[in-house]
């Protein structure tokens, strides 16, 4: 997303480094924190996403979240974007979406 926006000139340069450190620095908290876990992206879960990309309608990178959410059976879904909460609510997971 980030280099969407520097492409788009949403972002400059300086602001696109800043914006990245600061992600990283997020996750490596939340990791720490253990709120977030790094799923490793197998082959049968890219399977799995594809399914989902044909029956939702969605991006292969939305359902990869979905696959592994369920991988891991994941308590929680946290997203904000809509059409990704609805996929993941009628695949079974607890949804939230933030708005």
């Amino acid at each position: 997303m980030l280099d969407k926006y520097l492409n788009r000139g949403w972002l400059d340069v300086e602001e696109h480094r800043r914006a990245k450190r600061q992600f990283f620095r997020d996750l490596v908290r939340l990791l720490r924190l253990r709120v977030v876990k790094l799923v490793p992206v197998r082959a049968v879960l890219l399977i799995q996403a594809w399914d989902l990309v044909e029956k939702h309608n969605i991006h292969q990178a939305d359902a990869l979240q979905i696959v592994s959410a369920k991988a891991v059976k994941a308590l929680e879904f946290h997203t904000g974007d809509k059409k990704l909460h609805n996929a993941a609510v009628k695949e079974g997971l607890k949804s939230h979406y933030l708005t």
